[in-house]
């Protein structure tokens, strides 16, 4: 009995101290290390905010990722920007880290704009991020939206007089809220000049192979697809390149 007593008085002692509000501090998540490109690789900046969707998210980020498994010298390097650097989470549930944020990200060759909760609403009316895509997109030399993403590219301007896609449940809206944009119905995918808008979902995977394909070749992508047990074959996606030549 005499040995229980200190275990019982250090159990009083630590029950005390969180009822004071000075239980242990919970430990320091530190960000993700920022990646660094070479000189011959490309970026590819993912956007996320606070609803981003699971899928849209983490669809292209796998197939520009497997990039580095086809070329360790030219390959693709995704990274994650979050307007102040740090976590969001998705609509989902999951917290995602950012390894940049708006201020220091470094220059992008191929942006991504996944689709959020707030992607047709809230997120139209936050100038600092429209202002970003737009800043962004505008110098990137690749603009891929997923699913409703292209709501948010469209809020800059950039896709007026162009061809563009979304979920398909949403098209309409994008339509109406945009009506300077030929809104492609048939479509899963609408290449037009470098933007590249999809519908999203369990299709997310294709705008990013798509890209892949363009940019190394049909071998490459095939490998990249067969490594996610995808069954890529770009002449049997619904598609719409605006202008090919």
């Amino acid at each position: 009995m005499s040995g229980a007593k200190p275990a019982s008085l250090l159990l009083l002692a630590l029950l005390t101290l969180s009822a004071c509000g000075e239980s242990p501090s919970a430990p320091v998540v530190e960000p993700p290390t920022p990646p660094k490109p070479n000189d011959q690789s490309r970026t590819a900046a993912f956007l996320v905010v606070d609803g981003v969707y699971n899928s849209e998210l983490m669809a292209p980020y796998d197939v520009l990722h497997h990039s580095i498994f086809r070329d360790s010298l030219d390959y693709i390097q995704p990274f994650v920007v979050s307007p102040d650097g740090n976590p969001v989470e998705t609509f989902e549930g999951l917290t995602v880290s950012a390894h940049y944020s708006f201020e220091n990200a470094p220059p992008v060759n191929i942006l991504i704009i996944p689709s959020a909760e707030g992607s047709m609403s809230s997120d139209l009316g936050n100038e600092r991020l429209i202002n970003w895509i737009r800043e962004t997109a505008t110098t990137a030399d690749w603009v891929i939206t997923v699913c409703d993403g292209a709501f948010t590219l469209a809020a800059t301007g950039l896709l007026d007089g162009r061809t563009a896609t979304t979920f398909p449940s949403d098209r309409d809206a994008l339509a109406e809220m945009f009506p300077e944009i030929d809104v492609g119905y048939d479509e899963r995918i609408v290449v037009d000049g470098k933007f590249i808008t999809s519908v999203g979902g369990a299709m997310s995977y294709e705008p990013a192979l798509y890209l892949v394909e363009h940019i190394y070749g049909p071998e490459h992508a095939r490998l990249t697809a067969e490594g996610l047990v995808w069954p890529w074959n770009v002449e049997a996606v619904p598609l719409f390149v605006v202008d090919p030549d």
